[in-house]
């Protein structure tokens, strides 16, 4: 019997995709921005455990989660996917970049309205220019670490 190909999506907020298992702390997430994309598959802190079979999953991703956690939640969540993925399986995230925040920053070339409709922002802190963008990003409500190509390659490696 062949075994079905799991795709899992940890942290999916409102997004949905095709093909996917959703997995969400928050079950409010799925009214996020006034609409109603449905409760997520799955309910799970994706720091601690995820209620699926060890070696099961074929791909993990992650778009805009990863930065919500502390560095120890990061590492536990990358544990979690050890644990869950298929030998040949992956783990694909999408992360703001800290090294393009710092370099927009130095450039100051960035389109500020561009950048302020097209980013989550704090409606509660100032935006008048390149400065107060690049600190808005970095304080981010609930952002707890800021991640590049070397903060993910050492907590993978870990």
């Amino acid at each position: 019997m062949k075994q079905k190909t799991k795709y899992l999506y940890v942290g999916c907020g409102s997004h949905r995709m095709k093909g996917f298992i959703h997995v969400e702390i928050n079950i409010a997430k799925q009214f996020k921005k006034g609409g109603n994309s449905g409760e997520p598959d799955i309910l799970a802190d994706i720091t601690r455990s995820i209620p699926l079979k060890d070696n099961s999953v074929n791909l993990v991703f992650s778009r805009a989660t990863l930065e919500h956690l502390t560095y120890t939640e990061l590492i536990n969540h990358f544990l979690e996917c050890h644990r869950l993925i298929k030998v040949g399986g992956y783990v694909r995230m999408s992360v703001p970049d800290m090294d393009i925040m710092i370099n927009n920053y130095l450039d100051k070339k960035e389109n500020l309205e561009e950048a302020i409709s097209n980013s989550e922002v704090s409606s509660k802190l100032p935006i008048e220019n390149h400065t107060d963008l690049f600190i808005n990003r970095i304080l981010y409500f609930d952002h707890y670490y800021l991640h590049n190509f070397d903060t993910l390659s050492r907590a993978l490696k870990k």
